[in-house]
């Protein structure tokens, strides 16, 4: 009998550094190459009216790539209720490569997806050892419908970011079980920092990795016999467990024939159950510290909702429904919205007993068959344990579901039901034939239904009438349309939905304060005004709000109103850009020309490329007798504005006006 080479330190096998067979060379590529032609049409697809502006098109320090203040602000704040530094890093780095072109932000979420199912099957492959199985765990990991929004919406760059750093760690945590070097725990601890850095996802994953100990990496074994001590009848019962025993094994150099895969390697280290936890401490250390940033960066911001708008009973039984909820849409994957209202109050009781029992069921068959199905023990409570931090007992926003919460919790079923559905099919022409055949169609399925529900991301309206059309009628959802129309349509039906949001909920201020936006742009300033100050009387506190009730207020020609509300605006945001160049411009109206440039200049330093705000402060300080500087900034507007002939104008008239030199 040929012995593999093991390891001097523990006497475990020691698996291949880097090796990769070349069968797991050729999966690894086709699931890589059939995930970007899925996807390939977001290429074309633009900004998403939902969150993107936070994360790219309103974020100053994103749009100026990588620089020093940025990668400052990125580690010491707090934006969009989430404290995420290697995400805002990474969209800065997209910044530099493509300027403000969505395409290319897209391009990023579809090759870290790809990424993403080539690590989940090579880390399982080495795992079990099974490459056909694994490529199919991965493939469905791939192509589920369920995983377009975390891929498509670029906001969500945390969520495949995030995984991206956990299933790299979950793969060198394999590799350290395997028998390759102690080097590869630190690694793995290494990388699961840098996936809560991204997103406080995965601070479930030291759970992950001892339910990968029990199967099928056999490590909470506590006398493991070595290959030379087993018996083959002890050889193949560990194969089975793992899905590994298809074929009998060929020596090479007999009969000229190649070596099969062998079994993954089995960690011999006798350890305790007690030692494998303990050596997941750091893990578990780093995710109990990333858990109390998620929460205080949550509750900061006010998007944890509190208890007495959703009872602590009410979450329970929703989180219920939603586990068999996702269940449902991951066997039938119909009616994906962005967003799900909650139900509050409404919830089915007879549809959370329902639930309860489906999941008590299968939790139940998973503990009692859990010699016989380790597989079916380890995938289901990966997805019941990854879920926990998702599933709404601390609840954010007022959303009752996300298809996006699925993306890593889902490849637990996908796991149990691949290895299980063999184990259920009798052997003979049904497993060999079918199943395979099935396997296939089922794949080529769920990648045509993910292709049209791609389709639905390609702009926010699509999007949200979608969402509207497979979802209960809320105000959130028309209020979410309301804002897309008001951005990429018509302000007509951006007022009608706004309306609709207000029947739901009359008192919320945002409603109002889009609601002005709207009336705004159709040039109906008394009914924007009258919008943008119910909104602040309502509390709403942004700067935007008071700088745009500032505009409606100029152009009604009330210019000292206006500048009462441009420095309400910047009272609470010094650094906003439009509430500075709003109040030079209502300063250079009343011949305030100091107050025009100070204001202006600031505006300036914040975003230098804003040409119109050259002109003010150009004209100002003409006013002023400052020609010389006055040229300069009117040189830059030219510089910015090379096609514009009335820049050239003024430029040249300030020109001629110069004193001619001395002799």
């Amino acid at each position: 009998m040929i012995k593999r080479p093991t390891s001097k330190a523990t006497g475990a096998p020691r698996a291949p550094l880097l090796r990769v067979s070349t069968s797991e060379l050729i999966v690894a590529l086709l699931v890589f190459i059939a995930t970007l032609l899925v996807y390939a049409q977001v290429w074309n697809f633009g900004y998403c009216a939902l969150d993107d502006s936070a994360y790219v098109t309103d974020n100053d320090y994103v749009k100026q790539g990588i620089t020093r203040s940025g990668l400052v602000w990125s580690f010491t704040t707090v934006h969009d209720a989430n404290w995420i530094p290697l995400t805002w890093i990474s969209l800065m780095l997209d910044s530099d490569l493509y300027g403000v072109r969505p395409g290319g932000y897209h391009l990023t979420n579809i090759v870290l997806h790809a990424a993403n199912a080539v690590l989940l099957f090579l880390a399982l492959s080495r795992a079990t050892g099974n490459v056909v199985r694994s490529g199919f765990v991965a493939a469905l990991f791939a192509l589920h419908p369920l995983h377009v929004e975390s891929v498509a919406w670029i906001a969500e760059r945390k969520d495949v970011l995030s995984i991206f750093f956990g299933l790299f760690s979950l793969w060198a945590y394999v590799r350290y079980a395997t028998g390759a070097g102690r080097w590869n725990l630190g690694a793995s601890w290494l990388l699961l920092v840098a996936s809560l850095a991204s997103k406080q996802t995965l601070v479930t994953l030291s759970f992950v990795f001892l339910l990968l100990d029990y199967w099928p990496l056999l490590r909470w074994t506590a006398a493991e016999k070595t290959d030379t001590e087993k018996t083959d009848a002890e050889k193949n019962a560990a194969a089975k467990s793992r899905g590994t025993l298809e074929k009998p094994a060929k020596i090479r150099g007999q009969s000229g024939s190649k070596v099969a895969k062998s079994e993954p390697a089995v960690s011999v280290w006798n350890r305790p159950a007690l030692k494998l936890v303990s050596e997941k401490i750091p893990f578990f250390a780093a995710s109990a510290i990333f858990c109390g940033i998620a929460l205080r960066a949550q509750g900061e911001s006010g998007a944890v909702v509190a208890l007495k708008g959703i009872s602590f009973p009410l979450r329970c039984f929703n989180a219920i429904y939603v586990y068999a909820a996702y269940l449902g849409k991951t066997l039938v994957p119909n009616n994906l919205a962005v967003y799900y209202p909650h139900p509050f109050g409404s919830l089915s009781w007879v549809a959370v007993s329902i639930a309860a029992v489906l999941l008590l069921a299968v939790s139940t068959a998973a503990v009692v068959f859990v010699r016989r199905l380790p597989f079916l023990f380890v995938g289901w409570f990966w997805y019941l344990g990854t879920l926990v931090p998702m599933i709404g007992l601390v609840q954010i926003g007022s959303q009752q579901m996300g298809d996006r919460y699925t993306y890593f919790p889902l490849i637990g079923v996908f796991l149990a039901v691949t290895w299980l559905v063999p184990e259920l099919v009798p052997a003979g022409a049904l497993r060999t034939r079918v199943l395979p055949a099935a396997a296939v169609t089922s794949l080529l399925l769920l990648a045509a239904i993910s292709y049209v529900q791609i389709g639905y991301w390609h702009d926010s309206i699509t999007l949200l009438r979608h969402s509207l059309a497979c979802t209960a009628d809320s105000g959130a959802i028309h209020e979410f349309l309301g804002a897309a129309e008001l951005l990429e349509g018509d302000p007509n039906e951006a007022v009608k939905q706004l309306k609709q949001a207000m029947a739901f909920s009359p008192n919320y201020a945002p409603v109002h304060r889009n609601l002005g936006s709207a009336y705004q742009r159709l040039g109906r300033f008394d009914e924007a005004a009258a919008e943008y100050q119910a909104a602040i009387a309502l509390g709403e506190r942004s700067p935007e709000t008071y700088s745009d009730l500032g505009v409606v207020l100029f152009n009604r020609g009330q210019i000292e109103a206006s500048k009462a509300q441009y420095l309400q605006a910047l009272a609470i945001d010094p650094n906003s850009v439009a509430a500075n160049y709003n109040l030079a411009l209502a300063c250079a109206e009343t011949k305030d020309f100091a107050g025009a440039v100070t204001y202006g200049e600031r505006a300036l330093e914040l975003n230098p490329g804003l040409a119109s705000c050259h002109v003010c402060v150009a004209m100002a300080l003409r006013a002023q007798g400052h020609l010389d500087e006055a040229i300069r900034h009117m040189q830059r507007v030219v510089e910015l504005e090379p096609n514009d002939p009335d820049a050239r104008r003024e430029l040249a008239r300030m020109q001629s006006q110069r004193p001619s030199a001395s002799p």
